[in-house]
C-alpha cells in the first residue's frame, strides 16, 4: 500500500492563463479568497510535503508559505513541464527524501474531494501502475493524477518532443483511471475564464 508519507504533491498555477486576460487565475478570488487558497486547503493534508508550480508573480505566491518550483525552462510548455519540474525538485532536495510519487493538483479547480490522492493512489498500487487520473461524469481529469518518480525519464522525453499536456502521455504508460463518483455541487469545476468563475460562485458556497 501506498502511505502519505511517500507523495509529494505540486499545485499547478504556472500556465499564461490566456482565456483570463493572462491574470493569473489561481490568484483570483471567489467568495472573497483566492482559488489557491481553496486548493492548498485540501491538498496540504492528503500530500507529506506540498511544492507550488510558479512562473511569474513569485512574489505574491510566496505568501502562501510554500516552496515556489519554476519550470525548468521558460517556454511554457504546459503542465506536464511543471509536473517534471516538480519531480526533479522532490529528488534534488532533502524535503524529497523517502518520496517516491507526486500527485498533481490544478491551482484553478477551487473543488474535489478530501481524499482524491487516496483514491489515486489504492487504484495505482492495485493496478501496479505508474500513473493514475480521475476520471469523473465522462470527462477525464487528466491534472488531478498520481506519477511514479520513476517516470522522469519518459516524461523528459515526452516534453522534449512537444507534449504539453499529461493526458497525451497516458496512452505510452501504464495509466490506470480512478472513476470519482463525488456529486457535490462544483465538484472539479475548472475555473478557465471570468464566466467560469462566476458560475464556480453560484455552485460552491463560502468555507
Amino acid at each position: 500500500m501506498i502511505s502519505k508519507s511517500e507523495i509529494g504533491g505540486v499545485i499547478l498555477a504556472g500556465g499564461k492563463a490566456s482565456r483570463m486576460d493572462f491574470r493569473d487565475k489561481a490568484l483570483e478570488t471567489l467568495h472573497g479568497k483566492p482559488l489557491l487558497e481553496y486548493v492548498v486547503s485540501k491538498a496540504a493534508t492528503q500530500v507529506e510535503h506540498l511544492v507550488l508550480s510558479v512562473n511569474h508573480n513569485i512574489e505574491r505566491y510566496q505568501a502562501f508559505g510554500l516552496p515556489i518550483v519554476p519550470d525548468r525552462d521558460t517556454s511554457y510548455a504546459g503542465p506536464l513541464l511543471g509536473i517534471l519540474s516538480a519531480m526533479h525538485w522532490f529528488q534534488s532536495m532533502q524535503a524529497g527524501k523517502g518520496i517516491s510519487y507526486l500527485a498533481s493538483f490544478p491551482g484553478d479547480v477551487p473543488e474535489f474531494p478530501q481524499d482524491v490522492v487516496g483514491q489515486l493512489a489504492q487504484k495505482l498500487n492495485k493496478e501496479s501502475a505508474v500513473v493514475a487520473y480521475i476520471y469523473h461524469q465522462n470527462q477525464i481529469q487528466p491534472l488531478f493524477s498520481l506519477w511514479h518518480l520513476g517516470l522522469i525519464r519518459q516524461i523528459e522525453d515526452a516534453v522534449a518532443a512537444g507534449l504539453y499536456g499529461p493526458k497525451l502521455l497516458f496512452g505510452s504508460l501504464k495509466a490506470v483511471a480512478v472513476n470519482c463518483d463525488d456529486s457535490s455541487p462544483g465538484t472539479f469545476c475548472n475555473i478557465n475564464s471570468a464566466e467560469d468563475l462566476n458560475a464556480a460562485a453560484l455552485l460552491i458556497g463560502h468555507k
